[in-house]
């Protein structure tokens, strides 16, 4: 391979574009899980109990969910560029008021991560829908690794540094916010957009793209495991600082920092490999493959009394996650490739509805459902391995999609070769398949 050909590889994956969306992927997800480190520490700062510090969950993902169901599809039609920067714009200034809420009370806390939920809504679906039109089926697996690698490392550091300076943690957030309005102005200046659809199109045309791809039984499919993904994860994850904060392991803020970033210092390695691997063997099978090591890992959480074991629990969870959310969401951006922005802010919007819910409905089982046999944030464990377990059969058919970027656009359509399948189970369903009309319409 020769020196201009290898500078044309590399310029597929660094260039000025996607450098920008790196650097705004890793600013995105910085502070979303800060406060799983900081739940000991907010008890106290704000004289609150743990259930309460938790609403710091719901009052962020419910906005982000609920407002990126539309974030997505604007993005299609009135450019992603200007959907970038308006969520830049509300979420730095969220992230701003919360350094402020120690002298301005709890409830400011819980506002101001409210409207960087909002904010948020307007980054999180839009960034991997313009990853979608800027590369190509044959390598978008191998940046999709790049982008995840870069926030799974923003993910893991939030914690960390959260739980490294858990007593001055308001400081953290004045710094994101100016990372925040940073990557605005960035967006603004190197991103460009394709022409948009026109003035003619309207809010009610929003809601007929839902319409159109909730009736897809395929986007259906990966919503709710979506949605089942997030609510048996990040679960288990919500209560993990409290409970390691407790008797009979006591740790320290910052041990417990270093625990809950395992996960994501294996995920920033691992991100480009799956990325490959997931362009080399599919979707469905790395999917397949991290959902089992995923519920292997909270086996072992169930089991561990010592910090090594949880440790290598949070390893092997940051190594099924990276294999499970991957290769969904390359899925989301694959599906429909004419109305990505809508499906990817389907999937991502019923996803974060599971992180929302799961500390709302599993803290009366915390706080209250602890027997002889199992501690309650044992039985936390065991619900959540039930619901990863009910994502199996959805993997499975998800796997066997037939996506319409797979074959050469370049080809004519009487050219194309039908592929061989070994079975009649292997058989992809047709990507046209729909829902029959009432079930998934908006």
């Amino acid at each position: 391979m020769d020196g201009v050909t290898l500078r044309g590889e590399f310029y597929r994956y660094v260039n000025a574009k996607l450098l920008t969306l790196y650097f705004a992927g890793f600013v995105g997800p910085l502070s979303a899980n800060t406060v799983l480190a900081l739940v000991p520490v907010l008890k106290s700062t704000f004289n609150i109990d743990v259930g309460t510090v938790l609403l710091a969950i719901p009052f962020l993902m419910l906005p982000f969910a609920f407002f990126q169901l539309f974030s997505g599809t604007l993005s299609d039609n009135y450019g992603r560029r200007l959907m970038l920067a308006i969520g830049f714009l509300i979420y730095g200034t969220g992230l701003l008021v919360i350094g402020f809420s120690p002298s301005l009370g709890f409830w400011s806390f819980l506002l101001a991560r409210f409207v960087c939920g909002v904010g948020y809504a307007f980054i999180g679906p839009v960034l991997p829908a313009v990853i979608g039109d800027l590369t190509e089926f044959s390598y978008r697996g191998k940046v999709m690794g790049i982008y995840s690698s870069v926030n799974t490392s923003a993910i893991t550091l939030g914690p960390l540094l959260a739980g490294f300076f858990a007593y001055s943690w308001w400081n953290i957030y004045f710094m994101m916010g100016a990372m925040a309005y940073t990557s605005m102005l960035l967006v603004w200046l190197v991103l460009k957009d394709a022409k948009p659809k026109g003035n003619e199109y309207s809010i009610m045309q929003v809601f007929s793209d839902l319409r159109d791809v909730c009736s897809l039984r395929s986007v259906a499919a990966l919503s709710a495991a979506g949605f089942m993904g997030f609510f048996s994860f990040m679960g288990v994850n919500s209560f993990l600082s409290d409970a390691l904060s407790r008797p009979p392991f006591n740790f320290q803020p910052s041990t417990i920092g270093v625990i809950l970033s395992m996960g994501g210092v294996v995920g920033i390695i691992l991100s480009p490999i799956s990325g490959h691997l997931t362009d080399k063997f599919g979707r469905g099978r790395i999917a397949y493959t991290g959902l089992a090591i995923c519920i292997l890992s909270l086996l072992v959480m169930l089991t561990a009394r010592e910090l090594i074991v949880f440790i290598i629990s949070m390893l092997l969870f940051g190594i099924g996650g990276n294999l499970f959310w991957l290769p969904l969401n390359a899925l989301s951006v694959e599906l429909e490739p004419e109305k990505r922005g809508a499906v990817s802010s389907l999937f991502n919007g019923v996803r974060f509805f599971g992180y929302a819910l799961a500390p709302y409905l599993l803290t009366p089982v915390y706080e209250d459902w602890g027997t002889a046999l199992l501690s309650s944030f044992q039985l936390v464990i065991v619900l959540s391995m039930v619901v990863a377990f009910m994502i199996v059969p959805i993997v499975r058919y998800l796997g066997r999609q037939e996506l319409p970027e797979r074959f050469n656009p370049l080809e004519a359509e009487g050219e194309r070769k039908e592929p061989r399948w070994t079975s009649e189970s292997e058989k992809p369903y047709r990507r046209e398949e729909r829902l029959p009309k009432g079930i998934f319409h908006l």
